[in-house]
């Protein structure tokens, strides 16, 4: 476990290092305040409307859903969020685009499409959780853990 944790710093840290370096080579140099402005932005959105609202989402809704649609609703719930999130840029892209090729399609059927995916996601992830015993995963491999290596 060790040597994959280290892959994934590595690797991280590669990716890391490459973001960086793409946006000092492509951001203009009169743009850096808008971007900076942008990426606090979406820390300020993040910690002041999605994280209380997750919490809120989680402590209202999961509750009372049946145990077999917590584990897909909380992943469509993220989805939509990201999902969210990323219509506000497309969407503010085509209100303000001076040249047909920003966006050549009307984003509003990708966006809905993508909702269908997602809700479509969760309903054949609680089908497929259904046959599922809640927990039974970590009670089997805490079972191994118990008894021993293999023989």
């Amino acid at each position: 476990m060790r040597r994959w944790r280290r892959v994934l710093v590595v690797a991280g840290g590669a990716l890391l290092a490459f973001g960086a370096w793409t946006a000092w080579s492509t951001v203009p140099q009169g743009q850096w305040t808008s971007a900076l402005l942008w990426l606090a932005g979406g820390v300020v959105v993040h910690d002041a409307v999605l994280a209380p609202l997750a919490v809120v989402t989680g402590a209202l809704v999961l509750p009372r859903v049946p145990p077999t649609w917590r584990a897909p609703l909380r992943g469509g719930l993220l989805a939509a969020g990201a999902l969210a999130l990323l219509s506000v840029a497309v969407l503010a892209g085509a209100a303000g685009r001076r040249h047909w090729s920003v966006l050549p399609h009307d984003p509003l059927p990708a966006i809905a499409t993508a909702v269908l995916v997602i809700g479509v996601g969760v309903v054949v992830g609680a089908f497929l959780s259904a046959g599922r015993e809640p927990g039974g995963a970590r009670r089997r491999s805490a079972r191994r853990r118990t008894t021993g290596p293999p023989r």
